[in-house]
């Protein structure tokens, strides 16, 4: 299958938001693991240090995902086109 330029661009942001992505679940494993937990509540998210990590890492996985999905969806789209 033969890419164009603008296939070929949205393909490697969606394989760098991908390892992006990839990091940060391997972050959010390692932080809770070392915190104890992987069940997160309201309360720990605001009082601790572990917390405050873990609210910011979330904030980054949501918005991340999100990225990916648009991009996945003009990918398929640019494919379809042509």
């Amino acid at each position: 299958m033969n890419l164009n330029d603008k296939q070929k661009d949205s393909l490697f942001k969606l394989f760098i938001f991908g390892i992006i992505q990839v990091f940060c679940l391997f972050y959010y494993v390692i932080v809770s693991g070392f915190a104890g937990t992987f069940e997160w509540t309201a309360q720990e998210l605001s009082t601790n240090t572990y917390g405050t990590i873990m609210a910011i890492l979330n904030l980054i996985i949501l918005v991340n995902g999100m990225i990916i999905f648009m991009y996945l969806v003009i990918f398929v789209i640019l494919v379809l086109k042509s």
